[in-house]
């Protein structure tokens, strides 16, 4: 919505032709622009061992943006109503909604199905055969990416909600041997995919031909973004603090509006399309936001903790151990809170327990 003010301050000024640039365009960026991406803050944040608490509450926050963020722009690029593309159409909305929330739902089912099935790999005798074991937990991850696309639906998210469910189930049901190595092979590939990315990246933004650098609209992604960021964290954290008996600090929400990086699937959305005038003009963008964010918030994580005091070089063990005096009571306060809130958690838990 403030890009779209943005564009029709341009057309107004001249620097945009009118009915280049519209409002489903508008959209588009900014589904593609909500996926936030503090890899690089949390990785710091675990170096540095810093405060759990915003430890927690940033890689909650990350955990399925990006998951949102793939669904919301496709749907977005699918939403065709029948006379204009860029007008309002009840119907045409109503179904990229419905498109969204099945699109969701099918990579979620699917995702969990597969590994449910990876976890029931210990139970027929492959532990004697490691290798064999890491290849079948490996081969059905990727079948649950390929299932997914097959199917229509979308595989980062498939696969996304496969990790979890393995993380919980399917790890824990390895052999010794097993899970050193799949551990060690994921970490391999995580840091390799990590590093062939930023390459590309780097690469698209001297190799692409049909570059758009448009200042001005540059300049109002980047307004747009800080401003958006702001307008998530703090409404949100005071509506969450309204419930919390341990409230979220302030200097934990500004490290929060500075861990708002924008990353990997903001650039890969950004690139899938780059047929129209518009579309490169938002790659260019995207490419700089990325590369913005990731050198000046990601370098400047460390200074920034130091500035806003928020605790380093926390031993989780020594944090949780029994405290004395008025701490006990925090502590208390913090379990109460713990054993009130989290009756999902309790329920998952049973389920575990029993079956």
């Amino acid at each position: 919505l403030i890009l779209y003010g943005f564009v029709k301050a341009m057309v107004y000024a001249g620097q945009l032709k009118n009915g280049d640039f519209h409002f489903t365009d508008c959209l588009f960026f900014g589904s593609l622009m909500s996926a936030t991406d503090p890899v690089t803050v949390l990785a710091i944040f675990h170096e540095l061992h810093v405060d759990p608490d915003l430890y927690t509450l940033l890689f909650g926050e990350s955990v399925l943006n990006d998951a949102v963020a793939i669904v919301l722009t496709y749907s977005i690029s699918i939403y065709s109503p029948k006379e204009n593309p860029n007008v309002f159409d009840a119907a045409a909305f109503f179904q990229s909604v419905g498109n969204f929330l099945g699109i969701f739902a099918g990579s979620f089912a699917m995702g969990s199905a597969y590994a449910v099935v990876t976890a029931l790999i210990s139970f027929v005798c492959l532990c004697e055969f490691p290798m064999l074991e890491t290849g079948l937990f490996f081969l059905l991850s990727w079948s649950a990416f390929l299932s997914a696309e097959a199917a229509g639906l979308t595989g980062i998210v498939a696969v996304l909600f496969c990790g979890v469910t393995q993380a919980h189930y399917t790890y824990n049901n390895l052999s010794l041997d097993s899970k050193t190595r799949t551990k060690q092979l994921f970490e391999f590939m995580n840091f390799l995919a990590e590093n062939v990315i930023f390459c590309y990246m780097g690469l698209a933004l001297f190799t692409f031909q049909n570059h758009i650098f448009n200042v001005l609209f540059i300049l109002g992604a980047f307004l747009a973004i800080f401003l958006a960021r702001a307008c998530n964290i703090y409404p949100l954290s005071f509506l969450l603090n309204l419930g919390r008996k341990q409230k979220i600090p302030w200097n934990f929400q500004h490290m929060m509006m500075f861990s708002g990086l924008r990353g990997a699937i903001a650039f890969a959305l950004a690139i899938r399309d780059t047929e129209s005038q518009p579309k490169q003009m938002m790659f260019t963008t995207t490419l700089l936001l990325v590369f913005f964010t990731v050198w000046v918030f990601g370098g400047g994580t460390t200074p920034m903790l130091t500035w806003l005091q928020i605790r380093v070089g926390v031993d989780l063990d020594e944090d949780l151990k029994e405290p004395t005096s008025h701490q006990a009571t925090n502590n208390l306060d913090k379990n109460t809170t713990k054993t009130e809130s989290a009756w999902l958690f309790r329920m998952w838990y049973s389920f575990d327990h029993k079956y």
